[in-house]
């Protein structure tokens, strides 16, 4: 019997492993294939991540660098993706390396060629069937298999055209040809990019405008990477972008006649000729392996099985998922859909299972409730952690002030968990989160309030201090944005590190460093909250003598 047996050798399944072996927590890592990490041996097809790797950013704390760094998996080690590339856009080839390296360290946990075509539940058990006959038996599953198939949308005649799931991703084979790409996403885009140079006319098409991620600040949606071919559409190079809905595709005599209703005006439709069509409409997670009686809800499109806030099935206990797939609780918000999101909810997740697997309680550390400690320790979480930074808004940080907790700090937690798990609901608590605000229509261009007390949040990412008590939020406060997102005093910085020195506010009368306005908005938050008072009282007394 396996105490957790993880189905998927992705980084989701690696991380995981590592964190439940460091715990030393019995597990095995089931994985389809021959090698490691599958998935990256194929996606995306083209070779080139949009997940940013910035090795160089002046910083001497590991964790901070990892704000920057949107490949490594966590480990104490310090095995950082870095060492293989100083690649901004990197190969997805040195990534395989990487995760191959990362991997060596769990060998003897990791059984390659182990297909496993079908998962249930026999008295409190699960059973796991293999493509070749063997059945393993274990007390929790983690299912860390990302997306696994292609998402089609509903069109007549689709199932004639490619994918680009499979398709062949040589340009010369579309030559001097036509070609139509469905979908607005950064797979068409970057399939789109990869054939300027050898297609005839390319054509992208869905029913929605085009998202961008410096607008929306999710970065799932078109990066400027993958955006070339937005130029060669603008200046009419033979290129476009069309807003329609497709009615039907049709083949004959390999030509594709493709009718799109039009979004730009009522009662619009276009007929048109291409040589290929390629969908480029996004993955849903196969559920098949999970049998119908254990099988998960979908949800978002049926993309996406429903689960708990900490991962788990919401119709199966001890079934618990990681990875891409644990999106659906923050879909198209923040980034939970990619490694640098999800490496850090698996640590979360690792301590889940290990209060299941062992009875320990959800680790914390201690913290002195005055106010110059609570301040301090604030400052450095929201300046140096990567969870809060990469997690905006998804995960926080916890510091509880009363009850059986009291004076101890949760970092990195869910949000979701955090106000609805009977471990906060009597208590009172300080969470603490960095998240975005409104950018308005164009995000070149925001309008800030300069103010330190009061005005609308600042658009970029900002802490957000909220107390709750019983759990309801009794009062929330939004800091300052800080161009560097260090919000330290300059003495505790690596030297030349940070650009900021002063900053103006209208409600200041003079320039001020971003760390003394950290601390003003912290206190005053505190004061009309009523919170450390017997402080704020002896320092009264102090004054006063």
């Amino acid at each position: 019997m396996i105490e957790c047996c993880i189905i998927g050798s992705g980084p989701a399944g690696l991380q995981l492993g590592y964190l439940l072996q460091q715990k030393g927590i019995d597990f095995r890592i089931l994985e389809k294939y021959g090698a490691v990490s599958d998935s990256f041996r194929r996606f995306p097809r083209h070779r080139t991540l949009i997940s940013i790797n910035k090795p160089n950013t002046g910083h001497s704390n590991p964790e901070t660098c990892l704000r920057y760094d949107w490949n490594s998996l966590i480990n104490a080690e310090g095995a950082l993706f870095g060492d293989k590339s100083e690649s901004y856009f990197p190969n997805a080839d040195d990534y395989v390396a990487y995760l191959d390296d990362f991997a060596r360290q769990l060998s003897e946990n990791i059984l390659l060629n182990h297909d496993v075509i079908e998962i249930s539940k026999e008295g409190g058990t699960f059973k796991l069937r293999c493509a070749d006959g063997t059945d393993l038996r274990a007390k929790r599953v983690i299912v860390a298999t990302g997306f696994g198939k292609s998402w089609v949308p509903d069109i007549e005649g689709i199932e004639t055209i490619d994918n680009y799931y499979d398709f062949d991703a040589d340009p010369a084979r579309y030559k001097n040809k036509r070609v139509l790409i469905i979908g607005k996403g950064n797979s068409a885009f970057e399939t789109a990019d990869s054939l300027v140079e050898t297609a005839q006319a390319i054509h992208v098409v869905s029913p929605d405008p085009v998202s961008f991620a410096w607008q929306t600040h999710y970065v799932g949606d078109l990066r400027a990477v993958n955006n070339n071919f937005l130029d060669t559409y603008q200046l009419k190079t033979q290129n476009a972008m069309l807003d329609g809905e497709i009615d039907k595709i049709e083949l004959k005599d390999g030509v594709y006649t493709v009718t799109i209703k039009m979004g730009a005006a009522a009662d619009h439709t276009i007929i048109l000729q291409y040589d290929h069509v390629i969908a480029c409409t996004g993955f849903r997670f196969d559920n098949s392996i999970l049998a119908p009686e254990i099988r998960p809800d979908m949800c978002k499109m049926d993309k996406l099985p429903l689960m708990s806030c900490e991962w788990e099935s919401t119709k199966t206990d001890n079934l618990f998922y990681a990875g891409t797939i644990t999106h659906s609780r923050d879909y198209r918000k923040t980034m939970s859909g990619f490694v640098h999101g999800f490496r850090h909810n698996v640590v979360c997740l690792a301590e889940f299972i290990d209060t299941r697997v062992t009875g320990r309680k959800y680790p914390s550390t201690a913290l002195e409730l005055d106010r110059s400690t609570v301040t301090k320790h604030i400052i450095d979480r929201i300046s140096l952690s990567a969870g809060l930074f990469l997690q905006p808004g998804f995960l926080g940080d916890v510091i509880v002030l009363s009850g059986t907790d009291k004076g101890q700090v949760f970092q990195e937690i869910p949000v979701d968990w955090a106000q609805t798990t009977a471990d906060f609901a009597d208590q009172e608590y300080l969470q603490i989160t960095l998240e975005f605000g409104d950018f308005g229509a164009n995000s070149f261009h925001v309008k800030r309030q300069h103010t330190i007390y009061g005005g609308a949040p600042d658009p970029f990412i900002h802490p957000v201090i909220r107390h709750y008590k019983n759990g309801e939020m009794q009062s929330m406060t939004h800091l300052t944005d800080h161009l560097d997102s260090d919000w330290r005093p300059e003495a505790e910085k690596d030297a030349g590190v940070g650009t900021v020195t002063h900053i103006t506010f209208v409600d200041a009368g003079e320039p001020l460093p971003p760390s003394e306005v950290a601390v003003q908005q912290l206190h005053t938050f505190f004061a009309q909250a009523a919170l450390f008072p017997q402080e704020e009282q002896i320092a009264e007394l102090s004054r006063a003598s």
